[in-house]
């Protein structure tokens, strides 16, 4: 009886430490996908690029040949 008793309160600890974990990264994600949105409402309608240097990347705001281009806010992957 007491090797059933056992084998129960492991899986039962197994179970709830495998639970918690998953919530855990579940909310971290939802976290980071909320913020993201906060972030991307409060940003203004104009565009926020920003074409830095010259080199050989195209600024999208005015096609001119820039060594950086930084988006902040860019939703598309």
């Amino acid at each position: 009886m007491k090797k059933y008793l056992k084998f129960g309160v492991f899986s039962f600890v197994v179970f709830v430490s495998i639970f918690f974990c998953r919530k855990a990264e579940h909310n971290k994600l939802q976290n980071v996908i909320l913020l993201n949105n906060v972030e991307a409402l409060a940003a203004d309608e104009s565009p926020m690029t920003r074409c830095i240097g010259s080199g050989s990347v195209d600024c999208p705001i005015n096609h001119v040949k820039v060594k950086y281009v930084f988006q902040p806010f860019a939703l598309d992957w």
